[in-house]
C-alpha cells in the first residue's frame, strides 16, 4: 500500500498527525474544507485521535476554508470544545494517578504505570492525546498486599475474575487495571523471560515522572525504564493488531516512545531483548511502517531494512487504518456479545495468518490461548 492509494481523508489526518507529533508545520499551512475537516474529525474518532486533530485546528495547524455559511463557525465551536473536555480529562487522570501513586509509595508497594498517561507525558501537549485506562503492574511479591492496600485505600471492591493478566477496579470515574503479567505470549519460553526482564529491569531501577493532583500536590509516579518501557508499548501494540485491530492512537504512541528514547536507549540491548523474545521480525516491520508513513527514520543508522520489512510495512499500515482503535472502524457488531465475539475471533486468525511470519513461534502459540480468553470473557 503506497501514500497515493489512501484515501483524502485518511492522507489528510496523517499528515496532521505527522506535524503533531514533529512540532514541524511543513512548508506551507494544511487547508481544509468545513466538509474536509468533518471526514477527518469523523476518522480521528474511530483511531481515538480527536484531541489531537482539535488542537492542532486551534493553534492553526489546519487552516480551516469557508465562512458561517459553509458551517464554519459551528465546527470551531466543537473544536474549542473537545479541546477544553480534553485538557479536563487530562486533569482528571493526573489527580487520580497522584492519589494512587502516593498510596503506594506510603505503604511500600513496588509498582509501574505503563502506556496512558506514561506516554502522553511525551506528546508536545499531553492533554490532546485521548486517555483510556490506566495500567499499572505489580510484581508478584507484593501483589495480594497490594490489593488489599488498594481496597481499603481507595474504598474500592476489585473485580478479581482471572480472565486475561489482570485485576480491574473503577475509581474516580477511571479504569484501572492492576497487571500481575504485563503482556501476554504465547510461547511459555518468551514468556519466561519477557517476565524475568521486566521484573529484573524494576529490582535495578525505576523512572519516574511527575503528576499535579487537585490539591497541588506533586507527585513521583514510577514507570519502566525506557528500553523495557518501548518494549512494552510495542508488544502491547503488535498483540491488539493481531487480536482486535489497532489504530492510530497507539501506533502514534509508538512514534513519540521512539522518538523520545531515541538517546536513552541501548540499541544492541534492545534489539537483544526483542529476539529473545522472538519479536525481532515484527519490530522491524513496524520500524519499516513508521518510516515510510511516519517520518520516523533515526534507526536508519542501525540497519538497513530489508525486502521483507518493506512488504510488512504496508500491510501493518493496511491493518491499521482498516480497523481503527481496537477495531472500532471495522467492527460490524459493535455490542458485545457472541456476534462481536465470533467476528474477534475471525479478525485475529486472519491477522494471525497475515503477519505469521513476523513472530512466528509465538502466533503459533498464541492463537488457543486468545481464543480461550475470548471464549471466557465474551459466553
Amino acid at each position: 500500500m503506497k501514500n497515493n492509494l489512501l484515501d483524502t481523508a485518511e492522507n489528510a489526518l496523517l499528515e496532521i498527525l505527522k506535524r503533531v507529533i514533529t512540532g514541524e508545520d511543513g512548508t506551507e499551512k494544511m487547508e481544509l474544507s468545513v466538509a474536509g475537516l468533518n471526514a477527518v474529525m469523523r476518522l480521528a474518532r474511530e483511531h481515538a485521535v480527536t484531541g489531537l486533530v482539535a488542537n492542532a485546528a486551534m493553534r492553526n495547524r489546519i487552516v480551516i476554508a469557508g465562512g458561517e455559511a459553509e458551517g464554519r463557525g459551528e465546527i470551531v465551536m466543537r473544536l474549542m470544545q473537545q479541546t477544553m473536555a480534553h485538557r479536563q480529562n487530562q486533569r482528571r487522570f493526573e489527580d487520580a494517578v497522584g492519589r494512587f501513586a502516593r498510596l503506594m509509595k506510603e505503604n511500600g508497594i513496588a509498582y509501574v504505570v505503563f502506556k496512558g498517561l506514561a506516554v502522553a507525558r511525551y506528546y508536545p501537549e499531553p492533554f490532546a492525546r485521548t486517555m483510556g485506562d490506566v495500567d499499572f503492574y505489580v510484581p508478584q511479591r507484593d501483589f495480594l498486599r497490594a490489593v488489599d492496600v488498594i481496597e481499603r485505600g481507595l474504598h474500592v471492591v476489585m473485580d478479581k475474575e482471572d480472565v486475561d493478566k489482570h485485576y480491574s477496579f473503577d475509581w474516580q470515574g477511571i479504569r484501572f487495571e492492576m497487571h500481575y503479567q504485563v503482556e501476554t505470549f504465547g510461547s511459555h519460553r518468551h514468556q519466561h523471560r519477557f517476565d524475568r526482564m521486566i521484573d529484573e529491569a524494576m529490582a535495578e531501577h525505576t523512572d519516574s515522572f511527575t503528576v499535579c493532583d487537585s490539591d497541588g500536590n506533586e507527585t513521583e509516579v514510577s514507570v519502566l525504564p525506557p528500553t523495557e518501557d518501548l518494549i512494552v508499548v510495542f508488544k502491547h501494540w503488535f498483540n491488539h493488531l493481531l487480536v482486535e485491530g489497532v489504530g492510530l492512537r497507539q501506533t502514534l504512541d509508538l512514534v513519540v516512545l521512539l522518538n523520545a528514547y531515541r538517546d536513552k536507549i541501548n540499541v544492541g540491548r534492545l534489539m537483544t531483548s526483542l529476539d529473545g523474545i522472538g519479536y525481532m521480525k515484527a519490530f522491524r516491520a513496524m520500524l519499516a511502517m513508521m518510516r515510510r508513513y511516519l517520518g520516523l527514520d533515526w534507526f536508519d543508522n542501525f540497519f538497513v531494512y530489508n525486502r521483507c520489512d518493506e512488504r510488512y510495512a504496508d500491510k501493518l499500515m493496511t491493518a491499521v487504518m482498516e480497523s481503527g482503535n481496537f477495531g472500532r472502524k471495522a467492527y460490524r457488531n459493535h455490542t458485545t456479545g457472541k456476534k462481536k465475539s465470533m467476528e474477534t475471533a475471525t479478525r485475529a486468525l486472519r491477522h494471525c495468518v497475515k503477519f505469521f511470519w513476523l513472530a512466528p513461534k509465538d502466533i503459533i502459540c498464541l492463537i488457543p490461548r486468545r481464543i480461550g480468553i475470548t471464549l471466557k470473557q465474551k459466553f
